[in-house]
């Protein structure tokens, strides 16, 4: 087993056709999760149960840019005109990577300014119909 480094550095990240760089401070800038189950169970009162397999159970990707720079403002722009969005993730080195289209940019992330000590990443949560992902890197 080789050793693969899956940092910032070694990840490209696109959101229509644009590469994001300026990562906030969040232990993890980038999140990939289900909107919902691939698959549900539904028992019924008699002891048997129907298995129902969605086609596409869609996919969440939420990511803490560093406030302030151009890749939040190119973020802000994408939602305030509702755009449709398209994204990738590759990790150099190893074989692992992800392609979302007809998406959209749902919401924003709390905004907290005018602290004393800190500041919060701008987030950025999209929703997509269509996600294909490739992990382990084989």
């Amino acid at each position: 087993m080789a050793l693969v480094n899956i940092t910032t550095e070694n990840t490209v990240i696109t959101v229509n056709g644009r590469q994001i760089q300026d990562w906030g401070e969040a232990e993890n800038p980038v999140m990939e999760e289900p909107i919902d189950a691939s698959t549900t169970i539904r028992r019924g009162m008699g002891g048997n149960a129907v298995r129902l397999d969605r086609k596409n159970p869609g996919r969440r990707v939420t990511l803490s840019l560093n406030p302030g720079g151009a890749d939040a403002m190119y973020m802000q722009a994408l939602y305030g005109s509702k755009a449709n969005i398209t994204y990738t993730r590759t990790v150099i080195g190893t074989l692992e990577n992800a392609v979302g289209a007809e998406g959209a940019i749902v919401n924003d992330g709390a905004i907290g300014r005018a602290g004393g000590s800190s500041i919060t990443d701008d987030v950025f949560i999209m929703e997509f119909n269509s996600f294909t992902t490739l992990r382990g890197g084989a």
